[in-house]
């Protein structure tokens, strides 16, 4: 799991029947102080979430699966949760 911020809207005329139904978003992986980590990804949104949202992204094989009831679901990452708020204690510094 990561969190990110929600960057993007992908908008697609032709795509796989998995995607059928489903949002599309680009998100940016991001440390819990907000400054981007990485590369973007694309993932498809499970819980409601909307361009600048902070949310959890994640996946494993198979989630897709258990989550939309699709036999084949060509899906890698899923957003699973919206972040409301944050609070940490103790983190080292550097990379998280």
């Amino acid at each position: 799991m990561f969190l990110a911020r929600v960057v993007h809207a992908v908008v697609a005329e032709q795509k796989h029947d998995a995607y059928r139904g489903k949002i599309v978003y680009v998100v940016q992986p991001v440390r819990p102080d907000g400054t981007a980590d990485g590369a973007e990804w694309v993932a498809v949104d499970y819980v409601g979430a909307g361009i600048g949202d902070l949310v959890v992204c994640g996946g494993a094989p198979g989630v897709a699966r258990s989550v939309f009831d699709i036999d084949l679901a060509p899906m890698r990452t899923l957003i699973m949760a919206i972040v409301d708020s944050m609070e940490f204690h103790d983190l080292p510094a550097g990379p998280v």
